[in-house]
């Protein structure tokens, strides 16, 4: 969720960002012009959340999936029909409060209207209730929440005064995944955590660092992103872990320099959608290198295998957050705007919502 030069802790604020401009060997456009004035607007409000975390204590040592990583070509195919999209999303107004729509876009709903910021949102999965994190101040405030799908019986679940976030519910509804600083010596990291859905019984998974973990359909294997040891700059070093349900078995998919991370499984099971700032200028000479103009990297939408294998990007549009259709069919992504995209990287469609300026951090059931 949220994540000058480098000093200790990365700081959480930088790493949900959007972006101000391209590089400038890029024909001008006036309505890429248009984004990255909206693109800057919202780096501005993010970067004032504080920071999260610090260098990763002494991690497991991760068994490597070694495989190359592509570009693909750009694919336009026809634009998704956004009519015949079905179920529910919910999601954030950039940190300020919990939504919650049709597929189609239609029928949004505000749900959440503290004065704290509430944000990141999941369902469960009878679609019954929302887990979210509250955040009051800074990172030491941050807790885990959970409510009614309409936003009634708010409640919190962690009450430790350490920074939670990244909840995700079990498959099966029994428990929800989140990463904590509980059990870290001041700032040394963040683990994983899974807990009963009333908050009771929480339990570490490993000692390796865990940010954003993301459940597998099956509930066997958890995804997440993890800070290297000695990362630093405003691109440091995350990479995308998996691990089994029980915080065994833990191997490393991605090792592209810069931040991998915000992983979302496909509704089977054999893909996994993530972020990654490989594209970032800073450490790519490609012709389609991004910039934000601003505080942290360039981010796009990359896929690959569950097992690491045949990583390629999906669309030179940055893209952190994401959610796949039940169906599988398709996959929202949320930067500055919300757009929707095939696996295949065909089909980039824009997802208006109205009367919210800048939606983030979407989950998506049926």
């Amino acid at each position: 969720m949220l994540t000058g030069p480098y000093e200790g802790p990365v700081n959480e604020s930088r790493r949900v960002r959007g972006p101000r401009d391209r590089r400038a060997r890029e024909p001008f456009e006036a309505e890429t012009c248009k984004r990255n004035v909206r693109r800057s607007v919202l780096v501005a409000l993010l970067v004032v959340l504080l920071a999260g975390c610090s260098s990763a204590p002494a991690p497991v040592e991760p068994t490597l999936s070694p495989t190359p990583s592509s570009v693909a070509p750009a694919q336009a195919g026809p634009p998704i029909d956004i009519g015949a999209l079905r179920g529910r999303i919910v999601f954030s107004d950039e940190t300020n409060d919990v939504w919650t729509m049709d597929a189609d876009g239609t029928h949004v709903l505000k749900i959440t209207s503290a004065r704290a910021m509430e944000f990141d949102p999941t369902w469960s999965p009878d679609g019954t209730r929302i887990a979210y994190r509250h955040q009051s101040g800074d990172d030491q405030t941050t807790e885990i929440y959970v409510m009614n799908a309409d936003g009634s019986r708010q409640r919190n679940l962690t009450r430790n005064h350490v920074p939670d976030w990244g909840p995700d519910w079990s498959p099966d509804g029994s428990s929800i995944v989140f990463n904590s600083a509980m059990g870290s010596t001041g700032w040394s990291g963040l683990f994983g955590y899974v807990m009963a859905p009333d908050g009771s019984d929480p339990q570490r998974l490993s000692i390796h660092y865990v940010e954003y973990p993301a459940w597998s359909p099956d509930g066997s294997r958890i995804a997440f992103m993890a800070q290297e040891p000695n990362a630093s700059g405003s691109n440091p070093d995350y990479n995308v872990y998996v691990m089994n349900a029980d915080g065994t078995g833990i191997e490393r998919l991605t090792d592209a320099p810069g931040e991998d991370g915000w992983p979302a499984w496909s509704p089977d099971g054999s893909q996994i959608v993530f972020s990654s700032a490989r594209d970032d200028c800073s450490i790519s000479d490609a012709l389609d290198c991004g910039s934000t103009g601003d505080i942290g990297p360039w981010q796009d939408a990359w896929i690959m295998n569950a097992d690491g294998s045949n990583q390629r990007r999906l669309s030179s549009e940055f893209g952190q957050f994401f959610a796949w259709s039940p169906d599988g069919s398709a996959i929202l992504v949320a930067g500055a705007d919300l757009y929707l995209i095939r696996p295949d990287g065909t089909g980039l469609t824009p997802l208006p919502v109205e009367g919210v300026s800048h939606p983030l951090f979407p989950d998506w059931i049926s």
